[in-house]
């Protein structure tokens, strides 16, 4: 296997590596963004219990406070000072106040005597206070004779996150290293039929057209295993066609090319001038069965060609390629005292020019090589419904209804005794094969054959029956 050049290799790329990128950066970007939201979600819930949380400490000291002042106030004290509650000193600041006039009535000491919040203040609110951000809340009594104010610092109410992150984040590259893992193995595994599909090419011979065999393909690659093993398959029938061609043309180029041999080794040797003339014209002859032949060859060759090529089919007017054909051979039928009677109506098909112009002329030359001397043929193309149909006729030897099959195999001569190389007959039906044309054989009023064949009318030709061109009569 060729090693690719420096070009070549630098714009190679890997489909599992980038495969298995795709699948990090689409996990990262999915636990990241998954992380961020539940972050903020939980702080989110985070703060509604805290916030909670101080409501109810807020509400419980407004009662506590409620009776102790009451009892003071009875006993004729002023302003009080309870002593700090520890759980309460270290997270809470608050203060009791009477609003008209400002009076503060209870503290917990913590912080100055000033008013934690404003008065106006109604529920939660995030402030600066003595240089720390804190979360402040202001609540009144049922009877509005009372003011408790509650502070909290938002540095004990959300303490950093880094330590338990931390031990998250070691989860994370785990959870990440695993995935990737996985995910390089599901990768390995669905594109093992690339490797062996890869690998069975790679070890073949030229000549192994073999169909390429893969365990369980995805869908993804099953549509490019079935192009490359009909490939091969076109491949195959392809080389097939070659070797039956060159096997052919070897065995039936054999006898008219040791007759050529023979004629010219008796010209060589002849002395008289008669003599010689006629074997030089004999040689003369021989070459020029040779020469057709090799012609009938090739144009099969050709036409067998076609199959692969039916796209390139265009629009084509049968009647004037009949005309065509008939122009060519007319300097044969002067030569045999033959005519032709020409009868086209124009009819528009879809197909190859080369194609169809090969299966008119073999026709054609069928007719002349069969028919007797002085004799007519006739040349018919017709619409008829939806096909075009083009009909030869002649006045020759026929063929036996038995033997209708066996004359389109190739280099099959039903008679022998005439000029020919078996493979006008093998044109046509490949001619017709390729256009979807049929191929019929009866017998003609003239007295010998009919072979008629019908083509699909081309989808957007004229009605025929609204049609005003007439016949075209060469």
């Amino acid at each position: 296997m060729p090693e690719p050049d420096a070009a070549t290799a630098k714009h190679a790329w890997s489909l599992r590596r980038r495969l298995l990128l795709l699948t990090a950066i689409v996990t990262l970007a999915a636990w990241l963004s998954g992380g961020a939201a539940a972050y903020f979600i939980t702080q989110k819930h985070a703060s509604l219990l805290s916030d909670d949380r101080m409501l109810h400490v807020a509400q419980t000291l407004l009662s506590i406070a409620e009776t102790e002042i009451a009892e003071i106030q009875r006993a004729g004290g002023g302003q009080i000072h309870i002593a700090e509650d520890p759980a309460l000193a270290k997270r809470y600041s608050y203060q009791v106040w009477s609003p008209a006039p400002p009076h503060l009535l209870l503290t917990n000491g913590a912080g100055s005597a000033a008013p934690i919040a404003p008065f106006e203040q109604v529920g939660f609110v995030t402030g600066e206070r003595d240089g720390q951000t804190v979360r402040t809340l202001v609540l009144w009594s049922e009877d509005r004779t009372k003011q408790i104010q509650v502070a909290e610092p938002l540095a004990l109410r959300e303490p950093s996150p880094v330590p338990a992150y931390a031990g998250l984040f070691g989860l994370f590259l785990l959870s990440l290293a695993a995935l990737l893992a996985v995910g390089a193995w599901m990768i390995n595994r669905a594109t093992h039929p690339l490797d062996d599909s890869a690998f069975q090419l790679t070890q073949r011979s030229p000549d192994d057209l073999r169909p390429i065999e893969v365990a369980s393909p995805p869908r993804e690659v099953q549509p490019l295993l079935d192009q490359i093993n009909a490939l091969f398959l076109r491949f195959a029938e392809a080389l097939e066609r070659e070797r039956r061609f060159t096997a052919s043309a070897a065995h039936e180029l054999r006898t008219p090319l040791a007759a050529v041999k023979v004629h010219a080794q008796v010209a060589q040797l002849t002395r008289g001038a008669p003599e010689r003339r006629d074997a030089l014209d004999k040689l003369l002859l021989s070459i020029d069965r040779a020469s057709h032949m090799v012609d009938q060859l090739l144009t099969l060759s050709r036409v067998e060609g076609m199959v692969v090529l039916r796209e390139s089919a265009a629009k084509l007017r049968l009647d004037v390629i009949a005309a065509h054909v008939i122009e060519d051979v007319r300097p044969l039928l002067a030569r045999h005292r033959q005519r032709i009677d020409a009868r086209l109506a124009p009819c528009e098909i879809e197909g190859m020019e080369f194609g169809v112009a090969s299966l008119l002329r073999n026709l054609v030359d069928n007719s002349m090589r069969y028919a007797p001397e002085g004799s007519t043929i006739r040349v018919t193309v017709r619409p008829e419904g939806a096909r075009a149909v083009a009909t030869v006729e002649d006045a020759g030897p026929g063929i036996p209804r038995e033997e209708r099959q066996k004359v389109f195999e190739r280099f099959y001569r039903l008679y022998s005794d005439k000029d020919g190389c078996g493979i006008g007959l093998s044109i046509v039906r490949t001619v017709a094969q390729v256009h979807r044309a049929g191929v019929d054989m009866d017998e003609s009023d003239l007295g010998g054959l009919r072979v008629t064949v019908s083509f699909p009318l081309h989808r957007d030709a004229p009605d025929p029956r609204t049609s005003g061109d007439g016949d075209s009569r060469p």
